[in-house]
This record gives C-alpha cells, sequence and structure tokens, in this order.
C-alpha cells in the first residue's frame, strides 16, 4: 500500500500516477501492468471512455470524438480519454476516481471494524466495490486496494461468524424463556383442583399466554421446527388446565345445589321451632341445628349469607323470646336470692368448724331454710352454688379430723406408733452422746439428721 496513505484517506501521486499509466498525445490513457486491472472487457473500457467526455480541473473540456475513443479502446490496458489536457491533468483525473473508490473502501473497513452494520449489508458493500474496481476506469494501485477489498471480505466472513454465534445464543435464549412459561403452565395445571386458586391461577395462566405472543414478536424469530415442541406442552397444558376447571366448577356448583338444599330444610325446622315456648327441648334442638348447618359446610357466598340471615333470624325469635321468659323468672327470683344470701351469711359466722359437734344442729336448720328459699336467678346460681359447697365441704372435714380422732382404733395405732418413735429417739439419743464423747463428727452429724426426723414425725402423730 502505497506511503503516502493517511489514516482512513488514500491519494495517489502524480509520480506514482506516471508510473502506473501512460497517456498518448490525443489524451488516451493506457495502464501498465502494476496498475492494469484483473479483467476488462472492450464494452466497459467504450463505456468508459464515453463517459469521460467532461473535463475535470480549471474548466470543462469537449471530448474528442467517439470513433476515436472507440478505436483507442481496443488497445491492451486501455482506462479512457481525457481530451484537450496535459498528460498529468489526465492521470491525476483518473488517479482522483480511483482514490475516491479507495477511501470508500477505508470507510467500509472501518465500519466492517466497528460492526456498523449487519454482515449481510456490509457483504453487498464489499461485492459492490469489488464489481466497480473490476470494470471501472482507473489510474492506481488496483492489487493493493484489491487486497484490502480481501481484508474486508475476511473481517465480513468473522462478523458474519460472530452474529451466527450471536443469533444462536438470542435463539437459546428465547427458547429459555419458553420453556420458563412452558414448566410453569405444567406446574398449574398439575396442582390439585380442589386446592387450587382458580382466579389467581386463571389470570396466571392468561399472562404466560400473552407472555408467549410477546416472546413470539421478538427477534430473531425461532423456527417452526424449533417452536412447535413447546407450543404442543404449552397448548396441552392450558387445555388440562381448563378441563380441570371446568370440572371443579361444576363440582362446586353440585355441592353448593346440595348445600342450598340441606339448609333449606335446617331452616324450614328453625321457623317451625321459633315460637316454641318450651325453652329447654327447643334450646337443645337449636343447638342441635347449629350443629347440622356447621357440619354441612358453605355454599355459594350470595346464597349462603342470605340463608343464614334466614336461619339466624329464625333463632333470634325464639331465643329472644327465651330471655323475656327468663327475665320475668329472674324478677320473681329475686327474693330467694337476698335470704340465700342472708343464710350465708349466717353459716360463714359458724366457721371454723373447730368442733363440728356444737354446731350440727344449728348448721342443718341452715340448710334446710336454705333449700326452703327456693330457686335464684339464673346469673346467680353458680356463685350461690359454690360458696354453699364451699362451706360444706369446710363443714365435712371437720367431721372426718374430729371422727379420726376419736376412733379407738386409729387411737392404739397412733399410740403404738409413738411407743416404737419413743424407743428409737432415746437410742438415737444414747448414740449421739457416744459420738460426741469419741468426737466422731461423722457419726454425730448421722444421729442428729436421724433424730431431727423422727421428732418431727413425732410432733406430726401427737399433733403437738
Amino acid at each position: 500500500m502505497s506511503p503516502a496513505v493517511k489514516p482512513g484517506h488514500h491519494e495517489t501521486s502524480l509520480e506514482q500516477a506516471r508510473q502506473l499509466a501512460r497517456v498518448d498525445d490525443e489524451g488516451h490513457v493506457y495502464a501498465l501492468a502494476a496498475g492494469r486491472p484483473e479483467r476488462r472487457s472492450v464494452e466497459a473500457a467504450g463505456s468508459a471512455a464515453d463517459a469521460e467526455r467532461t473535463a475535470v480541473g480549471d474548466g470543462a473540456h469537449e471530448a474528442t470524438a467517439a470513433s476515436s475513443a472507440e478505436s483507442s479502446a481496443s488497445s491492451p490496458g486501455y482506462v479512457g480519454q481525457y481530451p484537450e489536457a496535459t498528460a498529468d491533468e489526465a492521470l491525476l483525473y483518473f488517479s482522483r476516481k480511483f482514490d475516491d473508490l479507495y477511501d470508500r473502501a477505508l470507510l467500509l473497513k472501518a465500519r466492517v471494524e466497528s460492526a456498523a452494520d449487519g454482515a449481510k449489508s456490509l457483504r453487498e458493500s464489499v461485492q459492490a466495490l469489488r464489481h466497480e474496481l473490476e470494470s471501472g476506469p482507473w489510474v492506481g494501485d488496483v492489487a493493493a486496494l484489491g487486497g484490502v477489498l480481501d481484508e474486508i471480505a475476511s473481517g465480513v466472513d468473522g462478523l458474519a461468524e460472530q452474529e451466527k454465534a450471536e443469533a444462536e445464543a438470542a435463539v437459546d435464549a428465547h427458547l429459555a424463556v419458553r420453556e420458563e412459561i412452558v414448566a410453569e403452565a405444567e406446574r398449574l395445571a398439575a396442582a390439585d383442583p380442589d386446592q387450587q386458586h382458580w382466579k389467581t391461577a386463571q389470570q396466571r395462566m392468561q399472562e404466560l399466554f400473552d407472555a408467549w405472543k410477546a416472546e413470539q414478536k421478538k427477534p430473531p424469530r425461532i423456527t417452526k421446527a424449533q417452536e412447535d415442541p413447546y407450543w404442543k406442552r404449552f397448548r396441552a397444558a392450558r387445555s388440562t388446565f381448563d378441563k380441570n376447571r371446568r370440572a371443579f366448577f361444576s363440582r362446586r356448583d353440585q355441592h353448593h345445589a346440595e348445600v342450598k338444599q340441606v339448609k333449606e330444610d335446617l331452616i324450614a325446622r328453625a321457623e317451625e321451632l321459633q315460637h316454641s315456648t318450651e325453652f329447654g327441648p327447643t334450646t337443645k334442638a337449636f343447638h342441635r341445628l347449629m350443629d347440622d348447618w356447621k357440619a354441612v359446610g358453605r355454599g355459594a357466598r350470595k346464597t349462603d349469607d342470605a340463608q343464614w340471615a334466614r336461619f339466624r333470624a329464625a333463632q333470634d325469635v325464639f331465643f329472644a323470646a327465651r330471655e323475656r321468659a327468663n327475665a320475668e323468672t329472674d324478677a320473681q327470683y329475686a327474693q330467694n336470692l337476698a335470704a340465700k344470701e342472708q343464710i350465708l351469711a349466717e353459716l360463714e359466722e359458724l366457721m371454723p368448724f373447730t368442733k363440728p359437734d356444737q354446731v350440727r344442729e344449728q348448721y342443718h336448720a341452715l340448710l334446710e331454710r336454705w333449700d326452703e328459699a327456693g330457686r335464684v336467678p339464673r346469673g346467680d346460681v353458680k356463685r350461690m352454688e359454690g360458696a354453699l359447697k364451699r362451706i360444706q365441704d369446710a363443714f365435712r372435714e371437720a367431721e372426718d379430723a374430729q371422727w379420726r380422732q376419736s376412733d379407738p382404733e386409729t387411737q392404739a395405732r397412733q399410740n403404738s406408733m409413738l411407743a416404737q418413735l419413743d424407743e428409737t429417739i432415746a437410742e438415737l439419743e444414747e448414740s449421739l452422746t457416744a459420738a460426741r464423747e469419741h468426737g466422731e463428727d461423722h457419726r454425730i452429724k448421722e444421729a442428729e439428721e436421724a433424730l431431727e426426723a423422727r421428732r418431727s414425725w413425732r410432733r406430726m402423730l401427737s399433733g403437738e
């Protein structure tokens, strides 16, 4: 390549042009061997001669007769004619045309190196420049420019390989996205229909389908053979999902119909009982109806809410009537409550029952008055019965303790045990005295511990 070439620019000097071509007296330019294009037809040369009839430089020049150009074009290495100009002007004219082609080649090379366009477009540009080089009228280092075009073609090939690898990677990425979409759709289709949250799942399945369509629009487009396996799986998953969904809602509708009928029967029974005045049995009947209502489960929400309102209304009628009746009864029992409160106070004055024999007659008389006082309001029953039970338990325990103390057999067993303990304590006292005399600390400690245990036991048995 010419040493005069600047980065991104090529210029053929006049000296180089003189070495590459010659000019005859009529302005016909002929390329020498070093600057001759590889192949040039006579027709192309004639066309080039016709094209060069306009002067370039300080002014326009008229071309010579076409017959003269045609006769010269038959000569080997013929470039063209630049009439009415000096030989150097003719050489410079054709060398500048060559430099322009060379600069375009250098620009194309830079575009290849920066990957400014796709390989296909760049390859077409290389081919166009190569064709122009082979067919055009040039004065310049044609071989060097051919080498540049070879380098560019090689770069385009490398760029094409890179694009191919990137395209394959992009296809793989697209297929990976397809796999993710299909896999999630298959998971939705394989879920337990009874555990599936269908509203959310259906929305997600639609989002997956939208994502599939969006992927189809993204470049690069994948082939039908590549996409079909994934589409068949996706279509099968959607079909299974829709089938399971329809079956689930069909079963649910049937279940809701059954629940609705059972609850209608329960409502009818509740409405039959709502005006009953047999509060005890009817209360139990309503409790059983409530248990049955809960056991049957939920129906369609709108229907279920309406049925529950009717069932609850029947309950409210009955329990409101029961509450009114209980309120009237409680008002009647208010005096009984006051009487029993007084009896409780008198019983508590007898406590503690240290000598139950002395207060037994008075205690039982108060209990008889308690029974005669009658029922108390429902809200006070538990409190009053609990207070009475506490007093009765205390009196019973006092009687049991007194009986144990007066029982002859119990007393005899107690006296025998006390006698045995007295003997043991005496022996331990003697052992302790002997241990102290001999200064045996270990035996002293054991004797003291054993003696204290026996004395404590005796105090418990004797009640001291």
